[in-house]
Parts: C-alpha cells; structure tokens; sequence
C-alpha cells in the first residue's frame, strides 16, 4: 500500500469524528441559546422630564419574573442610585429559561420607586401612583417624593395595559435616557415640556395628585373632585374618585387631619320633649362629611330605663347630583334601619310617607344561664324633606304614636312624591 492511501484511510476516521463533534455540537449549541436568556446591561441618565437636568441619587432596580407552577415569581438582580450626572449601571444576567422552555417570564426597570421588589411588572409605579399620589401611606416605602416613580419596559407591548403616564418603552438598554415627571403645584408648569407625550402625562400625574392636597373641608373635596373628573374622564378619573373616597376616610396616611365641628342642631329638631315622651339623650347632628358633605343627626326618647323612639336626619347639600331623583324615595330601598321590613306608602297631613313594619329582639340572661329572647314589633317612618331624609323609628306600639309622627311632618314637611 502506498504512503498516500494510508494517510488518506487514517484521514477518514478523524473526518467522520469531526463530523460527528459539529453534528451533536450544533443543536447542542441551539437548546442552549434558546434555554438560556440573556438580559443585557442597562446605562444611561434619570433626567429632570422639564428643565431636562440630571437627577442623583434616584434608585433604580433591574427586576423579572418566571413561572414557578401556576404563579408568577419576581426577583431583584440589580439596584443601584444615579450618580452625580445622573448616570447608572445595572448588571446584566443570564438567565436559565428552564425546560420547558416558558419558565422565564419578563424582566423590566423600576425607576424612583424605593429599593425593594415592587413584584407587580409594569404596573408597579401605576399602583404606587394611584393608591398612594402623595407618596405618605404609613408604612410604604417611596423613592424621592419630589418626582413621580416610572416602570420602563424593553417589551414593545409592555406598556398596553398600563397608565401609559407611568410607563414608559425603551427599544435599547445602553445609555438611555429617562425623564421623571416632577411634582408641581402649579399644573401650567407642565406646558413647559416640549414632547407632547409627556406634557400629556405630567398633566394626567399632577392633576391626579392635586386631587388629593387639600381634603380638610367638604368645599376642598368638591375641588379635588372635580380635578378627577379632568384626569382623563374615562376610568383613571373613576379610579381617582374611589380613591379620594378612601384617602379622606381613611387615617392610615401621614397627614394631619383637621378637628371636625359637630353642625349647629336646626331648630326644632330635638325639643326635650315630644307628645309628653322626655329626651333620653341630647340628640344633635354631626359634622360635615367631607366627600359626600352629608350631616347626619339622632336623637331618642322614652323613658328613664327604655328607649321608646329613634329620630334620625341624613342631610344632603342641596346641589348634590340626583337630589331630585332620591326624593322619590323608593318603596324597595332600605332607608329604614330596620331589617327586612315590609314596606307601604301612607299618605298623612304633612305629605306622602314609606311606613316599614319590622321586628327587633331584645333578651335577657336568667339566674340559670339561660337566655331569654323577646320579640318586639317596630315600625318606622321615612321621607325625604327637601334635601333631607327623615326617620322616625318606634320601637314598640304606644298610644303618642300619631302625635310623635304629627309633630315631626308638621316641622319637616314630606316633600316626597
């Protein structure tokens, strides 16, 4: 055998060996790269969105998501602060996408939001936003008050579903630049931004929180409804209304809260005795709700030992939306405080009445233990007198009955038709 037909047969095995080595290493290469996700590195400037300034020590946070069953699990990978021009750095990764393949999820960066998990994607600064636009619930953590959180997606859709104001789509992750919203107290300053995009969001943003400044007084919560009603009179300015609700009721918020001033008692009101029955109680009204500017005022009588009579007003302001409509008290609603009553409509000398028949319970416990229920048979009265619904709620049948009800319709004259 010649020389060069042996180094071509020894050739042939070292052929079919490299062969096999890029056969296998080829689709072993393919599984790889479409099981792991690469999350680049992300650079760039947090910018003042109007005077265009850089922003420091902003906190910014590199986060994602996976599928762990039929849950959704979010980690932090990285976090950081802008420095002195604003600048940061947030660390790539390699991610396992896991077999299946779904495992992985999305990833996304939180920018202004405090330095934690907001485990909500690209939502995260939307509900911080709205449930909390003045950045003061006891307990939450914010990032600088003096500009609004932003969630930047790198997915095209990712902000779809999203209040696009807090949220924003970057198409890059080496050196971007974002623009956070400051807070204003003076919503004109927004025109000051010349992207249309964000001029539209710094108005949606501020209008949203100024609803929210001043809820000391019922003429101060007219104004912020009003703001809510500007939002973006569809679902953010419903939202915003629900909120306000909330935020004016609600104490869990660091704010100081004015003293509320019981309303003066009208005249006539709670004399300190009707139809011969005695005051139990000095009956008054209290003070003005805020959101709604209701005044709801009680009073009882009977005797020393038993309450006989119960004497409610609920006080609307006269300008409230559908005043008209609810003087038309509606037989099938349940204005009385008595549970599951029948009701009739009456017509009497001081206008049209709903008469509701019911049942209370009151019992006793005896020497042995034992509890002993009695059963009683109540009937209330209700109508609406201009801007106020009246009610007079007799505990038992008692002869004053219709001079009680007399006395009541001749000074609160039923206005309902």
């Amino acid at each position: 055998m010649s020389q060069t037909s042996e180094g071509n047969h020894r050739a042939v095995p070292k052929r079919r060996l490299r062969t096999l080595v890029l056969f296998l290493t080829i689709p072993i290469a393919l599984v790889c790269l479409l099981a792991v996700r690469v999350i680049p590195p992300v650079t760039g400037r947090v910018v003042d969105a109007v005077s265009g300034k850089s922003i420091r020590d902003v906190r910014l946070t590199l986060e994602m998501s996976r599928y762990e069953g039929w849950s959704v699990h979010t980690e932090l990978h990285d976090s950081a602060k802008s420095g002195t021009f604003g600048s940061f750095f947030l660390l790539g990764a390699f991610r396992w996408r896991g077999l299946p393949l779904p495992e992985f999820r999305s990833y996304w960066l939180t920018v202004n939001e405090g330095d934690q998990i907001s485990g909500q994607e690209e939502v995260s600064a939307a509900i911080q936003t709205v449930y909390n636009p003045m950045f003061n619930a006891r307990g939450a953590v914010v990032g600088n008050k003096n500009y609004f959180p932003l969630t930047v997606t790198f997915h095209r859709n990712g902000c779809d579903r999203v209040w696009p104001a807090t949220c924003m789509y970057k198409p890059f992750w080496w050196g971007i630049s974002l623009p956070l919203i400051p807070v204003m107290e003076d919503l004109n300053d927004c025109k000051r931004i010349k992207n249309l995009s964000l001029r539209e969001n710094c108005r949606q943003l501020n209008t949203y929180r100024a609803a929210f400044v001043h809820v000391d007084s019922y003429a101060q919560v007219q104004k912020g409804k009003a703001l809510c009603a500007e939002v973006d009179h569809a679902s953010l300015s419903s939202t915003c209304l629900q909120q306000l609700a909330l935020y004016v009721a609600n104490p869990a918020y660091e704010r100081p809260i004015k003293p509320q001033v019981n309303e003066p008692t009208p005249d006539g009101m709670f004399p300190d005795s009707v139809a011969g029955l005695p005051a139990m109680n000095r009956g008054g009204c209290g003070p003005q709700l805020e959101f709604d500017g209701r005044v709801n005022c009680g009073g009882g009588y009977g005797t020393v030992t038993r309450q006989l009579v119960a004497v409610y007003f609920e006080r609307w302001p006269e300008n409230t939306p559908k005043l008209k409509e609810w003087s038309h008290l509606d037989p099938t609603a349940k204005w009385s405080h008595l549970q599951d009553p029948d009701v009739n409509e009456e017509v009497r000398g001081g206008g049209k009445v709903l008469r509701y028949l019911g049942k209370w319970y009151s019992g006793v416990q005896g020497v042995d233990g034992s509890f002993v229920q009695t059963e009683h048979k109540a009937t209330s009265y209700v109508w609406f007198s201009t801007n106020t619904i009246v009610e007079v709620l007799f505990y038992d049948p008692m002869p004053e009955r219709e001079a009680f009800l007399s006395y009541y319709l001749g000074k609160f004259p039923s206005t309902s038709k």
